[in-house]
């Protein structure tokens, strides 16, 4: 009878251990695949590409492939003076910010539309310290479109201007001679009317 309660003891104890065990590799796991994973979500991409600003001297060409996957080839936006970019000039800003060691810290991130997000960041660089607000249109989980916006206002015109935009892209897409649109063939395409 002794014997059997050892065993059962015994048994307990190294499922016990089995369980802390367990339960400490999976959260290891997941914190090593956090860290070596691709993000799943723009919110994932958004903050991974913020991390890169990490107040540490860097070369472009290490960050590319995050801002590549970030940006999308038709971007357009704005910078703080509200001047437009394009996507190589968004790289050529982010260039510079990276060569002078700038620094990105606590990014909040609102979804305000299926395909719209407000981005707020504080940007340290050059002795600088500026909060930034974007209004960022999404398209195949890339940036679209980035206006820098001040208060609500600003909020509702960047989120018009980017409506207007995205009708704009559409009907410029009706003038190829082959129009594919979100995977169908436009009836439009080789000159065809409707009548």
């Amino acid at each position: 009878a002794i014997s059997g309660d050892n065993s059962e003891s015994t048994s307990t104890a190294t499922t016990s251990t089995v369980i802390i065990n367990s339960n400490t590799m999976s959260t290891t796991i997941t914190n090593n695949a956090n860290a070596t994973t691709k993000p799943t979500t723009f919110e994932d991409k958004i903050r991974q590409y913020a991390a890169l600003f990490d107040g540490s001297e860097k070369d472009f060409c290490e960050v590319e492939s995050t801002f590549n996957g970030l940006h999308h080839d038709d971007f357009l936006g704005t910078d703080i003076n509200g001047e437009e970019i394009d996507k190589a000039a968004k790289k050529q800003l982010d260039e510079k910010r990276l060569a002078a060691g700038a620094k990105v810290t606590n990014v909040e991130y609102t979804r305000t539309d299926w395909n719209k997000a407000l981005v707020e960041f504080h940007l340290e660089s050059d002795g600088n310290s500026v909060i930034s607000q974007y209004y960022v249109t999404i398209k195949d989980k890339k940036i679209t479109e980035a206006r820098h916006v001040n208060g609500l206002m600003g909020i509702i015109k960047a989120g018009w201007l980017s409506d207007y935009h995205s009708i704009r892209r559409v009907q410029s897409y009706q003038h190829v001679d082959k129009v594919v649109f979100e995977g169908y063939i436009s009836p439009f395409a080789g000159g065809a009317r409707v009548n």
